[in-house]
């Protein structure tokens, strides 16, 4: 036997529900945001998707259906293993440095007393720079003889500055260390705000019992804001995977191609040798690989809960 609920349901005259007019009401509200994420997302995708799979040039001519072709193509162009193992290492390097350096100035700036705000807004300044200005930015710095750096180099007795984007290992750290001084205020903010929602009970019982600034960094802070860290670390791989603004504004791909990573390499085929289908195709695995990584993550996240 059906329950009948004891609240009766509102009706307006023509006999609709206040329930389904507030589900009418939702639907119409999110209907925009489903049809741009449509628009500007879905389409683009499944259009990046069926010329993946095809021979189109931006020259024009004919394209036929090649199937899995550009894809193993790819696995054995020495262009696009390069862009993959330097943007594995730009990757990783920017953000470790990201994560350490990020937590270190964040367990700094929460110690302060005085000036904490002021210390913070001033932090933040590199992140809100655009990429590419700040990839120029740099590169005037670094210019040999006449850069601020080597004019700063040459203050402390330092005659022959190095050759910053001109040598193949050199300019590969320089555009890690660029995306690390860009972007380590994300990891600060993050990090301050987590610290300041930490209870202060077991941290006083610590000290109590003894415990080192060390103790408490390993055995309390760090485990209290793994959840904070780990969200943190996905965005700055997603993030960081996207640093084509820096290595075109600093280095285009150079010397050689020994910055040229993932996106470079899909940008190069696209653009300049107007190998539509293979950039493509370049760019699914690129988004695959990314998607792969995010599943991973959360499906981890979810089984830990």
């Amino acid at each position: 036997m059906k329950k009948r609920s004891l609240i009766p349901i509102a009706k307006n005259p023509k006999g609709v529900t206040l329930k389904s007019e507030r589900q009418t009401l939702q639907i119409a509200f999110l209907f925009p945001l489903f049809l741009s994420l449509l628009i500007l997302v879905l389409v683009p995708m499944a259009s990046l998707l069926g010329l993946s799979f095809t021979n189109y040039k931006m020259t024009g001519g004919r394209f036929r259906f090649i199937g899995l072709e550009n894809y193993i193509d790819l696995f054995t162009d020495k262009g696009f293993i390069n862009a993959a193992q330097n943007t594995i290492f730009m990757v990783f390097f920017s953000v470790l440095l990201q994560m350490v350096v990020g937590v270190a100035a964040a367990l700094a700036i929460q110690r302060m007393k005085r000036l904490r705000g002021l210390v913070q807004a001033l932090i933040v300044m590199p992140m809100v720079i655009p990429p590419v200005v700040a990839g120029l930015i740099w590169r005037i710095l670094l210019i040999p003889k006449y850069g601020g750096i080597h004019a700063l180099l040459y203050g402390i007795g330092i005659q022959e500055a190095p050759a910053w984007l001109t040598d193949p290992v050199s300019a590969r750290w320089v555009i890690v260390l660029v995306s690390v001084w860009e972007w380590v205020p994300f990891v600060v903010l993050f990090v301050i705000a987590a610290l300041d929602s930490l209870p202060v009970s077991p941290f006083e019982a610590a000290r109590i019992d003894g415990a080192s600034f060390w103790q408490e960094l390993w055995y309390l802070t760090l485990p209290l804001i793994k959840p904070i860290l780990s969200m943190v670390l996905v965005f700055r791989v997603v993030e960081g995977l996207k640093i084509f603004p820096l290595v075109f504004s600093l280095t285009q791909g150079g010397p050689g191609n020994s910055t040229e990573e993932l996106t470079y390499f899909a940008y190069s085929e696209g653009f300049v040798k107007f190998k539509t289908g293979y950039a493509s195709a370049s760019s699914m695995l690129m988004f695959a690989v990314l998607l792969v990584l995010i599943v991973f993550f959360y499906g981890k996240k979810s089984k830990a809960k």
